[in-house]
């Protein structure tokens, strides 16, 4: 009997609501990987907001994507489940995404032909907490959860929703869909440093940009380390990248 392969996994951060850190944790994803000499590709989708693109497209090899419900586009979304077929894959998604993602994965049967394939989807939900994300939250397990080829891992972003996460301990349907497909929890960390963080974001640098840069001071650098050193135990604390 032929052993199957190691899946490829297709790595998409997401979470639906604006504002709540899904760049960011791209950003610190294609971070770690480049960091841990890890092969991989990128996919910006984010038309509105293509963080990821703008600030690594001179380090790597970032490829564009589109996902939408419109059927002039139903082949632009493929490049995200071509690349995964080669290598790991990180995909930065848009807000408000899910119908269009959730119609290219049926107009395909998509999740069949990844489990075919070996392919995985790992979606990070990054979430701060509030009702509206929890409630996108409990679609999302609702929806994919319990499919071979699909694997939720929630993320508390505590740079947008802060320490308070009661509203996320309190909310019984949602824990009860935790428990049932034992949906992995991490926290991602503040990033420490508005005015450091700011100067990234202004000169667009990666965070391997800003650990180098000659101007930021002592300070500056220690608080892009101490971020992506808290950031990356997270991540791996999960054992999927």
């Amino acid at each position: 009997m032929t052993a199957r392969k190691q899946p490829n996994l297709c790595h998409l951060a997401g979470g639906e609501k604006g504002g709540v850190g899904k760049s960011i944790l791209s950003r610190t994803m294609i971070q770690l990987c480049l960091d841990s000499g890890l092969d991989f590709h990128c996919v910006e989708t984010d038309r509105s907001n293509p963080d990821m693109a703008r600030l690594y497209k001179s380090v790597i090899d970032v490829k564009y994507g589109i996902l939408s419900e419109g059927s002039q586009y139903e082949d632009h979304a493929n490049i995200i489940y071509n690349c995964a077929l080669e290598k790991r894959t990180i995909v930065n998604l848009p807000a408000q995404v899910m119908p269009s993602l959730q119609a290219w994965f049926e107009a395909l049967d998509l999740l069949s032909l990844a489990e075919e394939d070996g392919v995985s989807f790992i979606y990070w939900f990054v979430s701060d907490g509030g009702w509206d994300s929890l409630s996108l939250l409990r679609h999302v397990l609702t929806t994919f959860e319990g499919a071979a080829a699909w694997r939720t891992i929630i993320v508390l972003n505590e740079g947008t929703g802060g320490q308070d996460w009661s509203g996320f301990a309190e909310d019984d349907a949602l824990q009860a869909l935790i428990k049932t497909h034992d949906t992995p929890v991490i926290k991602l960390g503040r990033f420490n440093g508005t005015s450091t963080r700011n100067r990234i974001d202004r000169e667009s640098l990666t965070f391997g940009q800003a650990l180098n840069h000659t101007s930021f001071s002592s300070i500056e650098r220690q608080r892009v380390k101490k971020y992506l050193r808290e950031a990356y135990a997270a991540i791996e604390s999960v054992g999927v990248l």
